[in-house]
């Protein structure tokens, strides 16, 4: 099946799952935000703004994502190294807990894979000025709450997708069917938990704070205070934030304000927020020739 063909496939069939993936999961927690609330209670706007940037984003940065995957595939067999062959079928073969054994590999080898790449990628985004260009939109969010999970410009979901798709399947083969349920069931874990840790309840669990990202722990990312800037950036295992020394762990009553401040006001529309990044990194990136060709003059 050619590009064109997966694309338009994915596309036919993507809104209805969109809104059941993206609205339905929310509702509990907005309904904790309200009742046991960190600060201000967020405000409807605050939820259909990041519901609307999801829902286009999730069109946008659909192209590359496919890409992505059919690239490596192509790749991988040119390579100099033999792919990873994994398979999950001889786990349910185990007597009595082969199935939910089964289940629990497909959630935590891909959560443990993709929690690897993600830390690394999410760094380069706060380093290096034109991947933080989109990333930003993320972190304006002045009032962070569950909504806010996905509240991603589309460039930054599409360097995602090709860091973590392309490289991954330059290592790993999996069959299609394995791959399908292994992406299925740690997609849903992995939702589920960044609803809980992007809510904007006051809830404290420090005994959990180093084996999962919390919302404490999560909320130290997006605090306007220097001192939380470049701390906990995993996405689900606080483990590579330990190992890697960027873990920060929230002291009982640490609830910080979060947003950019007057470094980058929230978009209040939804051209501002996808073409405003756009806007910027360009401009970055004329800016950095135009002195490097100064620099060659001289």
């Amino acid at each position: 099946m050619g590009f064109l063909q997966i694309l338009l496939s994915s596309v036919k069939g993507m809104f209805p799952d969109l809104l059941y993936w993206t609205i339905p999961p929310l509702v509990p927690f907005i309904i904790a935000e309200q009742i046991w609330p960190v600060h201000a209670r967020p405000k409807w706007r605050d939820y259909g703004m990041n519901i609307v940037i999801a829902l286009t984003t999730s069109y946008l940065a659909l192209p590359l994502g496919i890409l992505a995957g059919i690239w490596s595939a192509a790749l991988r067999p040119h390579l100099p190294w033999k792919a990873i062959s994994l398979s999950f079928h001889d786990i349910a073969a185990v007597p009595v807990a082969g199935r939910p054994l089964e289940i629990v590999a497909m959630i935590f080898v891909p959560l443990l894979a993709h929690d690897f790449w993600f830390y690394w990628s999410h760094r380069l985004e706060h380093a290096v000025p034109v991947l933080w260009s989109f990333h930003k939109l993320h972190h304006s969010d002045e009032l962070m709450n569950t909504s806010t999970w996905a509240r991603d410009h589309f460039l930054q979901n599409s360097w995602r997708a090709f860091f973590s798709i392309f490289t991954l399947g330059l290592f790993f083969d999996l069959d299609f069917t394995d791959a399908g349920k292994a992406a299925l069931f740690s997609f849903m874990f992995l939702a589920g938990l960044s609803l809980f840790y992007h809510s904007a309840i006051r809830v404290r669990l420090p005994w959990l704070d180093r084996i999962l990202v919390t919302p404490q722990v999560h909320r130290i990312h997006h605090s306007v205070d220097p001192v939380h800037h470049n701390r906990n950036f995993a996405d689900a295992l606080p483990i590579f934030d330990i190992i890697f020394g960027t873990y920060h762990r929230p002291a009982p009553e640490e609830f910080p304000t979060t947003g950019l401040g007057d470094e980058y006001r929230a978009p209040r529309s939804i051209w501002s927020a996808q073409i405003g990044p756009v806007r910027d990194a360009a401009k970055l990136l004329l800016t950095k020739r135009s002195s490097e060709r100064e620099t060659a003059v001289r």
